[in-house]
């Protein structure tokens, strides 16, 4: 499970098996994978250890990051067959050799028509019920068959895989529960096939974007050190990352669309945001009340408590900011500061509240600035 715990139970509650994304290739790495329809070699499943500097690292990394969080067209990508139906306006349409490209933007515009229709101003909440009777379900399902038949060589694309696969995970269900954590191994069981391998959402959480990283409840490394995917594992862990992800639950960070333009202000935005509404200071008590998401995962943003207290500081407003650091600096340390963490809530982001009416064939070319 994402970010709880993992259930014990072996039987799933329900099992999702989505088609989609496209697996990236990381020039990068010393690593050579050939893959064919049906089996995969794979060499070298180490990664290079070639010395780098941290501002290589960015230009390596923050494309990578974004390849996992968003779709963004890239160049050189092609289908391996000469026609590909692509079902849009409600409409088959055959397209000799079409681009990944093309296909990587029709799903993106399908991306912004959900949340411009499904998701409500907060961010956070979704008319799931709403969603599974639209076109724009069926054809993301449908565009998300269709790339399967894109060629693996040299892809350094993927879809918004993990709040996508978490909002198709929930809308796939007959009966919408309650909590999220009465779906049984809903973040390990949930997945989508990229290439030739399936990726849970806790793969993509924790094998991939936190760099490889334990579970929060766990102390070996998410994916062993023979598996073939953690060539696509991002080399260091950006804490920003999880106020970027949404497990479905209403204490879930706000769900947004990145883009290479907009990345770094939105990363640094969905964690403002989130830190401005989950951090709270009571000075005349020397307390600091925290989203559990700073427990569970207290590692990714520092060695101590005090190293996660200040890097709070560097992404909370005014009067808060200053109240921190005045903690901080009259305590000298963590100690006499007390920490405590708010009940998370689990509740399923669903709502019923009507949304604007917008037309599903029309899209918008904008995103979260």
């Amino acid at each position: 499970m994402s970010r709880y715990s993992r259930s014990s139970s072996s039987r799933p509650f329900y099992r999702v098996k989505i088609i989609n994304g496209i697996q990236p290739s990381l020039t990068s790495e010393n690593t050579t994978s050939t893959t064919t329809p049906t089996t995969t070699t794979t060499t070298s499943s180490s990664s290079s250890t070639t010395a780098i500097n941290n501002t290589e690292l960015d230009e390596i990394e923050n494309p990578r990051l974004l390849n996992i969080l968003n779709w963004s067209p890239l160049e050189n990508l092609v289908t391996n067959k000469t026609t590909l139906a692509i079902n849009d306006e409600n409409e088959t349409k055959t397209k000799n050799g079409y681009n990944a490209v093309q296909i990587s933007i029709e799903l993106q515009k399908k991306m912004l028509n959900l949340k411009a229709m499904f998701i409500d101003p907060s961010g956070r909440l979704v008319n799931y019920g709403r969603l599974r009777a639209s076109n724009v379900y069926n054809d993301i399902c449908e565009m998300g068959n269709r790339l399967t038949t894109i060629s693996l060589e040299n892809v350094t694309e993927n879809e918004h895989l993990y709040n996508i696969l978490t909002i198709h995970g929930i809308t796939s269900v007959n009966e919408l529960p309650k909590s999220v954590l009465d779906l049984n191994q809903f973040w390990k069981i949930t997945s989508y096939k990229v290439g030739s391998y399936f990726y849970s959402l806790d793969d993509i959480e924790h094998g991939i974007l936190r760099g490889n990283k334990p579970h929060s409840n766990c102390t070996q490394r998410h994916f062993t050190f023979n598996d073939p995917r953690t060539r696509y594992s991002m080399r260091r862990c950006d804490p920003r990352i999880h106020f970027a992800l949404n497990c479905g639950a209403r204490s879930c960070p706000q769900i947004a669309i990145y883009s290479s333009t907009n990345l770094e202000k939105a990363l640094n935005m969905a964690t403002t945001s989130y830190c401005n509404a989950e951090v709270d200071i009571i000075l005349e008590n020397a307390e600091v009340r925290l989203s559990k998401l700073f427990l569970w995962y207290k590692n990714d943003f520092g060695r101590s408590e005090t190293e996660v207290l200040r890097w709070i500081a560097k992404y909370i407003d005014e009067p808060k900011q200053s109240l921190l650091k005045t903690l901080l600096d009259r305590q000298g340390s963590k100690d006499g500061l007390r920490i405590s963490y708010k009940i998370y809530d689990w509740m399923v982001n669903h709502h019923n509240a009507p949304l604007p009416i917008i037309d599903s064939t029309t899209t918008s070319s904008n995103v979260d600035d």
